[in-house]
């Protein structure tokens, strides 16, 4: 191809309206597989031709940012590292060449691609010279080159951070650091400057943590930020603002050691400053939150976490009235207008959440001050004022207390009052708490001595403005979740009432394509209300109706299509509720095979719901099912051939693994499909989150088939050891995303390992073919399990599960007894037990006291768990 021809397809792809384009597209991707290093020379020449139209120029930029992360299939690589070294060096000179380009697009197209490379290479050790080279220019005399070199600094930081690469030095980070600090330095004079220092001092804050151990880098840093957050350029101040807000989440354990200072620089900003008020409160809005976090995940256990958390509380307790009388204030403001489009807040909408949150931490003092202001603003004059009232108590109502419980049950039907105010925004903010005290106190509805006329209210006003009924549909979906909870209670006994106006909501001709949501929220309820349903005449009733709702919908066409599928989705997820519930006894033949004919007939945007519906099918109707198997199969052949559609692979996967279930034997004519899954498997360009369904598919296709399956012991045996093998490397790896992957690729080879042992063993009845695997899953449990890798509580149960497994199946072998009796009775699986009995719930205590009677009466073990 010639460099003309190349610019020719560039143009088409980016510009071109024509149907060309695609095609373009396609041969431009193509040409980078087959010659990698032309088309990445192509790119950078036309890149740094100045006699080029900057939009091409440009393009060709993307290109390369685009490309180089991509796997290259023939080398199976990703597409940078198949290029030749020269190449490599020719495209980043020519790109650095332009960081100094009279344009402005030009200079931040370069970086953001320099950028990327970066990620890429940095992590490797290659490039070694650029950090040292950009942070040098970052003290440049010349304006431009200044701007530039901290530009890329802050891209190279960003594209780590996207990339979530922990793999650079910590020398290189210094460097880097220290450039950054370079443009925020008080005396720069350059606006822009500034600004992109800050901002890449943001995005550094994600791989800077081991520097911030240094009390003199963190003091530093610290200081620096704090100074430029009380800037009076308010661009630099915003800026700063906002970069604090990353800085508190990621340094959080530092807090103790400035939380004063931070509370001084930012409570000027907390009003009348729009979008700067908004990143005030959202730097206290972070700290809260990572509290929650922390609070969560470590309960009462010593660590820099919990103590920062105690800081923060006896804080927040000193100086509550510090934070509660300015936000208070700021619910006053008209939240009408977003002030941040980036974050989509306005003024009063941070300040109501930091206000549930700092009620939260400081506890009961703070109540009578926010009780007081709802009294004193509940029935004011202006409409303001009320609207304040009604936020602040949604704010109380996001905290659970007793306390607020009786607030919440006293003020309840004055609160009422205000959803049928005269003021627009009065009743949508009435809407908006109301939602929360029913996500939050719903026994505050349901035992209400007014609870007849709050429930006639609530539906009278599902006829208002689509933007206050949004808020009361979820109303009604937290009112429904747990139902036979208050079984006297008026909701419950007019659940079809409700069901009945959540229907006729849901397809109300004002509802336009921006407030679909409210379509799928309405559904959601209507599934609540099912759930609580018993009887299984009335489910099949409402199976009948929803099915004829479809038919309604798939042959008329007044219904705008967006609105359709929404419905149809809601409608098949109701079905699904209704099958769940009934059997082959419940519904006659001949309505099934009309709802069958309907389903494989719907709009084809919503077969993943039709898959869906059919996997409850295949749970409850399993008699019937069997007549339809091959027309399903067959069904379920296209998207599970098209794996690029990840949902429709995963659905039709999920469905196929619940028909297989229901089928059991009588599924053995198409079991030849496990020859398929099991390429999947050991395809190393397969998608490998996708893997994890596969795996979850190919066990429940084998539970169900047993020992008719027994054909493809060697193969399930072989992507068995795969997929050990690949979580115990990838566990090692530097990469956040790959340890997280392994996180969950343990858990799914634990699981399907276990699925192996149920299908082919019976107790006392070793199958001898599977002896080998069980060497296999102790050298893995005991890497993966392992508790300085701090596993989870819930695969701490998993992997006892599976060792108590491999003790009840192989018990009986001589040599294998010993082999597992030595392991079971070993220091790592005792210390798990002990790990899990420190976890109350039932099935974690179930799960110990079968190891005691399993250690005491197999292996005349006494388990002494402290």
């Amino acid at each position: 191809m010639q460099p003309q021809q190349f610019l020719d397809l560039v143009q088409c792809a980016f510009f071109d309206s024509n149907t060309q384009r695609s095609q373009a597209e396609q041969v431009l991707l193509k040409y980078k597989d087959e010659y990698p290093d032309e088309f990445m020379v192509y790119c950078a020449q036309a890149f740094s031709n100045r006699g080029i139209q900057n939009r091409i120029r440009i393009a060709c930029s993307t290109l390369v940012k685009r490309l180089v992360g991509l796997i290259h299939p023939p080398s199976n690589q990703i597409t940078w590292l198949a290029c030749s070294q020269q190449t490599k060096n020719d495209v980043k000179m020519k790109f650095m060449e332009q960081l100094i380009d009279p344009e402005n697009t030009i200079r931040r197209s370069a970086a953001n691609t320099i950028s990327e490379i970066c990620a890429i290479e940095l992590p490797r050790q290659e490039w070694p010279d650029l950090i040292s080279r950009l942070t040098t220019n970052s003290k440049h005399t010349d304006i431009l080159i200044k701007v530039s070199a901290i530009m890329t600094l802050g891209y190279i930081c960003e594209a780590l951070k996207t990339h979530q690469s922990s793999g650079i030095s910590e020398n290189d980070s210094k460097v880097i650091l220290m450039g950054i600090c370079v443009g925020m330095d008080l005396n720069e004079q350059t606006l822009e400057i500034r600004l992109t220092a800050i901002k890449a001092l943001q995005d550094s804050l994600y791989f800077m943590n081991n520097l911030f151990k240094q009390q003199e880098i963190f003091t530093y840093v610290k200081n620096l930020i704090l100074q430029n957050a009380i800037c009076n350029i308010q661009d630099i101040k915003h800026k700063a603002l906002q970069c604090l807000i990353d800085f508190v989440k990621q340094l959080f354990t530092l807090l103790p050691v400035y939380i004063n200072e931070l509370f001084q620089t930012t409570q000027a900003s907390f009003e009348n400053q729009g979008d700067i008020s908004i990143a005030a409160i959202e730097i206290w809005n972070t700290i809260c939150a990572e509290m929650k976090e922390e609070i969560m995940q470590n309960g009462n256990q010593q660590t820099p976490e919990s103590n920062a958390v105690d800081c923060c509380v006896q804080f927040f307790k000193k100086n509550y009235e510090g934070f509660l009388l300015p936000f208070m204030r700021n619910l006053l403001l008209d939240s009408g207008d977003v002030d941040d489009e980036y974050q989509g807040l306005s003024v009063p909408d941070s300040s109501c959440k930091g206000l549930a949150f700092i009620i939260d931490f400081a506890g009961v003092n703070t109540y009578e001050l926010v009780k007081n202001f709802i009294q004193n603003t509940l029935t004011h004059q202006q409409w303001e004022y009320r609207k304040a009232s009604v936020m602040a108590f949604g704010a109380l109502a996001e905290v659970q207390t007793k306390e607020i419980e009786m607030l919440i049950k006293s003020a309840l039907s004055n609160l009422f009052s205000c959803l049928v105010d005269q003021h627009f925004k009065v009743k949508k903010a009435t809407a908006q708490t109301l939602s929360r005290v029913a996500e939050n106190y719903p026994q505050c509805f349901h035992e209400h001595d007014q609870a007849n006329h709050m429930l006639a209210t609530l539906l009278d006003q599902l006829n208002n403005k689509i933007s206050i009924v949004q808020h009361l549909i979820w109303v009604f979906v937290y009112l429904t979740e747990q139902l036979q909870l208050f079984s006297m209670s008026i909701f419950n006994r007019e659940k079809f009432k409700i069901l009945q106006h959540l229907a006729s909501t849901s397809v109300r001709a004002d509802i336009k394509n921006s407030e679909i949501a409210l379509i799928d929220t309405a559904f959601m309820a209507i599934l609540n209300i099912i759930y609580s349903v018993t009887d299984t005449k009335l489910c099949n009733d409402y199976l009948i109706q929803f099915f004829q709702q479809i038919q309604l919908l798939e042959s008329g066409t007044q219904v705008p299509l967006e609105i359709k599928f929404h419905l149809e989705m809601g409608l098949m997820s109701a079905m699904h509720g209704c099958v769940v519930r009934l059997d082959d006894s419940t519904t006659p033949e001949s309505v099934f095979e009309s709802i069958m004919k309907t389903l494989s007939n719907v709009d084809s945007r919503v077969k993943n719901d039709y898959f869906y519906v059919l996997s409850g099918i295949a749970y409850a109707f399993k008699k019937k099912l069997s007549k339809y198997s091959s027309q399903l199969i067959a069904e379920l052949n296209k998207p599970l051939s098209e794996p690029d559609d990840m949902e429709s692979f995963k659905t039709a996967l999920f469905c196929l693994a619940d028909i297989a279930r229901a089928m059991e034997e009588e599924f053995v004519p198409y079991m030849s499909i496990l020859n398929y899954f099991f390429g999947l498997i050991k395809n190393p360009n397969f998608n490998r989150e996708l893997k994890l369904q596969v795996y979850n598919a190919i066990a429940d296709i084998i539970l169900g088939l047993k020992d008719k399956s027994f054909q493809f012991l060697g193969d399930l045996k072989e992507i068995l050891k795969l997929g050990f093998a690949a979580s115990m490397d990838l566990t090692k790896s530097q990469q956040n995303v790959d340890q997280d992957y392994a996180e969950r690729l343990k858990e799914t080879m634990t699981s399907f390992y276990t699925c192996i042992l149920h299908a082919y063993c019976e107790p006392n009845v070793p199958n001898f073919d599977l002896r080998d695997t069980v060497d296999w899953f102790i050298i893995f449990c005991t890497d993966m399990c392992n508790l300085k890798l701090k596993p989870t509580i819930e695969y701490v149960r998993l992997t006892l599960c599976c060792i108590f497994d491999c003790s009840h199946f192989f018990q009986t072998v001589p040599e294998m007894k010993i082999k597992l009796k030595d392991f079971i009775t070993s220091d790592f699986v005792i210390e798990l037990i002990r790990k899990l009995s420190q976890f109350n719930d039932k099935d974690n205590q179930e799960c110990v006291s079968f190891a005691k009677q399993l250690l005491n009466d197999v292996y005349g073990f006494q388990l002494k768990l402290y």
